[in-house]
């Protein structure tokens, strides 16, 4: 049982009682210019899916992919008009999903079986499979596109060579790194685990440059655009706004009666989108205010949320077997 499972235990549990640069660095991931955030509307529900929808990403080409934890699958669909595509079979336990920024290639991670399977998305064609560990959870894609970073729930990231397919580092943590996520500009790498740790890695090294302690359950994580700030959403009912080098807390966003889980930063970097698999709502945050805009009630167990290139379109997982569009 992948440790989201626990993170989902845990939730239940609380109802109860980014220094130097990689090659290519500054090159952005997508084409953000003109970026923007949806209005919050719940438009559209994908329905029809099975094995409980968890991670999910949105390429550049407006394909949707989301994993699929009981089917040992990920489910496809267009964006553009919600067209669903066929499933493409990959390991045990999918547990995250990134695309190349092209489009033309997915990387997904099997958590029960260790290892990184590459898709290929034309021809929705599984190519490769990467074996990296006993688990592998979290993923994250270098600017360069050379080096796909993985979190385990034994504490430890690994770097993966994109193009030789094989582990070529890693560096040991702390407890069950949740999140992993890359600073706007490449150079630098988070990594925040459930124990309540959190670290900032040289990218290219591995080297811890900065490390905190904000507590709680952490799962998700995300950079401010300017990397200024980091913001990290704990399960225990807040999202922590810390100082992007020193890893310091300067705030906290509590969200009464939620346990965050799944966050995200609207491209345009106005708002923060947060799920909460215990109350089955979506939170959305004035990044620059740090104050909760609105709610919106999915149901269900929503998990990961991703956002289209320009951000006028998010999109939420959900173990419900549907995935939701928020315009």
């Amino acid at each position: 049982m992948r440790s989201v499972s626990v993170g989902r235990a845990l939730a239940y549990g609380l109802a109860l009682f980014a220094l130097n640069s990689c090659s290519s660095a500054t090159q952005p991931i997508i084409d953000n210019s003109g970026a923007t955030h949806p209005a919050g509307n719940l438009s559209t529900r994908i329905n029809g899916l099975s094995g409980r929808p968890f991670a999910v990403r949105v390429s550049s080409a407006g394909v949707v992919y989301a994993t699929q934890q009981d089917a040992n699958s990920v489910a496809s669909f267009n964006l553009a008009d919600a067209t669903t595509g066929p499933s493409v079979a990959v390991g045990a336990d999918p547990g995250d999903v990134v695309f190349t920024r092209n489009g033309a290639k997915a990387f997904v991670s099997a958590f029960n079986g260790g290892s990184i399977h590459v898709i290929d998305v034309a021809s929705s064609r599984q190519t490769a499979s990467i074996p990296v560990s006993s688990n592998a959870y979290r993923l994250v894609l270098s600017s360069d596109e050379s080096t796909l970073f993985v979190s385990s729930t034994d504490g430890r990231v690994y770097t993966v060579s994109s193009s030789g397919e094989r582990v070529t580092g890693s560096v040991q943590l702390g407890g069950a790194i949740q999140g992993l996520a890359l600073s706007p500009s490449g150079a630098s790498l988070l990594a925040c685990s459930t124990n309540g740790s959190i670290w900032l890695l040289d990218a290219t090294t591995l080297k811890i440059l900065a490390s905190g302690v904000p507590g709680g359950h952490l799962q998700d994580v995300a950079f401010s655009k300017n990397a200024s700030e980091i913001y990290v959403a704990s399960e225990d009912g807040w999202v922590d706004v810390l100082d992007g080098s020193s890893l310091q807390r300067i705030g906290r966003i509590t969200l009464d009666g939620m346990a965050p889980f799944g966050l995200a930063v609207t491209p345009d970097d106005v708002q923060l989108y947060v799920t909460s698999p215990l109350s089955g709502q979506l939170a959305i945050i004035d990044r620059g205010t740090r104050t909760l805009k609105q709610t919106i009630r999915v149901s269900d167990v929503p998990r990961r949320v991703a956002f289209n290139s320009t951000g006028s379109i998010a999109v939420v997982a959900n173990e419900g077997n549907w995935v939701d569009l928020i315009r």
